[in-house]
């Protein structure tokens, strides 16, 4: 456990003119791409983490904690003003937040948004404190069995959320999966999948893959489907009363449990932390008839659970080196790009690294709470911007991003290659993010389940005799069978029939 000394001194290592500059640098970066319809806080972080070469470790973690927290909090803006969710975690508070806008009281809708995702961040950050050490401790022991079946859960559980049908979601997979074998055999030193392009021997750059299928691919569906520039509605109070305040924390305190629990599960991410907690609090309600029509615990729940869900994120992409969700997977490739390597043996590599994360947590939600409460306004004047103009923009910034890493043009044709491939996948209904950590988690996968299987002297019995396997090859299976309704049918008429035949004896 970390003592208070370790702790303070997280916090003083931070307090740098440099260091604040920087935070203020991605907090106001991360309120633009979130407030943007399309622009994403995934897209944002990728399109940072590749101006961050060269940059010392902490200075690039704080860049890219603070526009992922304020990127997922400016989401609110235009959901709020103008019923288009900036961010998809958005998307449970424009029930709320725009009817709420209409009558007049959208000051007050975007306040309470800023005070609970402001809340949501210190309480999941307190959890992370506590959770990462503990979660630290038990992945010692995980061997190669658990590692590739922790990979193999994280890409079905985001493959049965983050598609509108398993079988798709599982097909993405597959496909990062597939990308994640090109390049040279680690193991036996082979080439595989090169077709004799040197560019290749290290397979695909993960931020050029990370900016085509999530930045391109999203300004080419923005250029089919443009729209006219917005224009949002002017502020009217943006202080909710200390009384309002005190009367939502318990929901708050709940929703950020909530928030923090399912950012620390594999494949889901802030957009299913957001509607589970919403839907939480309406069962809770006293008048659950009024979400929907402009109820503030809608955007307290849903705004609360979204910030809480990044905090929460980072504890299974440190400690096991798992992507909670789209967003973390981007920031391992970080990690990774800064000489960090996420997993068990992190702490050995910075033993502080959990004090550090905790205090630009904190530093950062703080940042966001100031820049949020008096800036709205002029983040709001960004959505009139024509969107012409925007995308003209990301496109530019995608390609200096993604140049920038490894300086190769071949990264530059890869990216836009993965932008044609992430927009048809999403005409087809195949969704990015399970691909994308097929892609981050193949590697790990099949390296995991070679050593097993030379380890075992090619038994698969270790899978069921370990017991954290044995839970993991459970969870696997639940998945499945929960999502097979054909499968839940047959099994529930097999214990159907044998509970009749008992009574009938």
């Amino acid at each position: 456990m970390l003592d208070i000394s370790s702790l303070a001194g997280s916090f003083v290592d931070i307090f740098s003119l440099k260091f604040l500059l920087l935070f203020i640098i991605g907090t106001v970066a991360g309120m633009v791409v979130g407030s943007l319809p399309g622009l994403t806080t995934t897209m944002g972080v990728s399109l940072l983490i590749s101006f961050t070469w060269g940059m010392d470790w902490l200075e690039a973690i704080i860049l890219i904690v603070s526009i992922h927290i304020a990127g997922t909090y400016g989401g609110s803006t235009s959901a709020i003003f103008l019923n288009i969710p900036g961010t998809p975690a958005a998307a449970a508070t424009a029930l709320d937040g725009y009817p709420m806008a209409r009558r007049g009281e959208g000051g007050l809708a975007r306040g309470l948004a800023t005070f609970q995702s402001f809340v949501g961040g210190v309480l999941a950050g307190i959890l992370f404190l506590i959770g990462a050490p503990l979660l630290s401790k038990l992945s010692v022991h995980f061997g190669s069995w658990e590692y590739f079946l922790l990979a193999m859960l994280g890409i079905i559980i985001s493959a049965n959320l983050a598609s509108e049908s398993l079988v798709k979601g599982l097909m993405s997979g597959f496909i990062g999966l597939s990308l994640a074998t090109i390049g040279i055999d680690s193991i036996s030193g082979a080439q595989r999948f090169t077709f004799g392009e040197s560019a290749l021997m290290d397979g695909f750059n993960l931020i050029a893959v990370l900016i085509g299928v999530f930045g391109i691919a999203e300004v080419i569906e923005s250029f089919s489907k443009m729209r006219p520039p917005l224009k949002p509605e002017g502020l009217k109070s943006m202080f909710p009363p200390l009384r309002m305040l005190g009367k939502f924390f318990p929901l708050g305190a709940k929703s950020s449990v909530t928030g923090a629990v399912i950012g620390a599960i594999p494949g889901l991410g802030a957009d299913i932390a957001s509607w589970v907690s919403y839907d939480m609090a309406k069962r809770s309600s006293k008048s659950p008839e009024t979400f929907g029509k402009g109820n503030p615990e809608g955007i307290v729940a849903a705004e609360t659970a979204n910030n809480a869900c990044v905090p929460g994120s980072y504890i299974p992409m440190l400690t096991l080196g798992i992507p909670g969700d789209a967003v973390t997977a981007v920031i391992i490739g970080g990690l990774l790009l800064h000489g960090l390597q996420p997993g068990p043996l992190l702490t050995q590599q910075n033993p502080d690294i959990f004090g550090q994360f905790f205090a630009i947590i904190i530093v950062a939600s703080l940042f966001m709470l100031v820049f949020g409460l008096f800036f709205s306004f002029f983040f709001q004047k960004i959505l009139t911007i024509p969107s012409s103009i925007v995308l003209l923009i990301v496109t530019v910034l995608s390609v200096i991003g993604t140049y920038a890493v490894n300086s190769r043009p071949f990264d530059i044709a890869v990216m836009f290659a993965f932008g044609v491939i992430g927009y048809l996948m999403r005409r087809v209904g195949l969704s990015a993010p399970p691909m994308i950590l097929g892609l981050i988690l193949g590697l790990m996968a099949e390296q995991n389940f070679r050593r097993a299987m030379v380890s075992a002297d090619f038994s698969f019995l270790p899978f069921v005799t370990r017991p954290i396997s044995l839970i993991m090859l459970f969870c696997i299976i639940f998945v499945l069978l929960n999502q097979n309704q054909f499968l839940t049918k047959k099994i529930k008429n097999i214990f159907g029939n044998v509970s009749n035949r008992r009574n009938a004896a």
